[in-house]
Formats: structure tokens, sequence, C-alpha cells
């Protein structure tokens, strides 16, 4: 089952926790760090091993990194964003997932509450999705 996404800049700290605590199917993008994240204030992030519209993240990677997937075709950009940079992939194991100008989306098991950034940097391959200006 695909979520339908959309993604919005916050004007202000005070929005944005707003927005954050939306548990709708939305993304969204942190004001302050700028880098995208769940409709939960849930950070994403790309993996280095990962190629073009293909995961090299499974089984135990999986469990430390899970995928994230939702409906690119229904996402809600700002003007900065394009939404052809949004699409989906199909998985080895045959489970979908969203990708970021072709490279694919995750979630940090150590990442327990909004905002945390707890796998930026992780062994120097795991990296916050932040869309330039």
């Amino acid at each position: 089952m695909n979520k339908k996404l959309t993604i919005a800049i916050a004007a202000s700290a005070l929005l944005f926790v707003g927005c954050a605590s939306n548990y709708g199917d939305n993304m969204s993008m942190d004001s302050k760090s700028a880098f995208l994240m769940d409709s939960k204030g849930m950070a994403l992030y790309t993996f280095d091993k990962d190629m073009k519209d293909k995961s090299n993240c499974y089984n135990d990677c999986e469990t430390k990194w899970p995928v994230y997937a939702g409906d690119a075709q229904s996402l809600k950009l700002p003007t900065h964003v394009k939404k052809e940079d949004f699409g989906m992939i199909k998985r080895d194991n045959g489970t979908m997932q969203t990708t970021y100008k072709s490279q694919p989306l995750y979630y940090f098991f150590k990442d327990t509450k909004a905002h945390d950034m707890n796998g930026d940097g992780a062994k120097g391959v795991w990296h916050l999705v932040k869309p330039s200006m």
C-alpha cells in the first residue's frame, strides 16, 4: 500500500513544529538544518553504497536503516525542489522504496523522536537528505 506524500518548508520554528506533529502522510523539510523528514519529524537518509535507483541495504542493514516508501507521484513540493527528483523503485525483495534524485531513502533505528539526526555521517556512508536551495 502506497501513502500519499507532500513536502513543505516550514516558515518558522513554530509553524514547523505544527507540521511535524501532524501524523498525516506528509513529508517536510526542517527549516533550521534543511533536511528532509517525514510527517512525524523523522529524518530521512541516503546510503553511499546504493547505486542509482538501486538499494544495497538488506538484512541486518535494513533492520538498522528501515526503508522509507510512499507514493512519489502525489508529492506537493516547494518551488526549489523538483517533483521529478522523487521516484519509486522496486527492491530486490519485492518491496517498494521512495527515492530522491535516484537515491533510495531510509530511516535510522536510533532516531527515536522527531528531529533526531543520529544517523548523519554514520560509518562515513549515511547522510541526511539536504536538498539545496
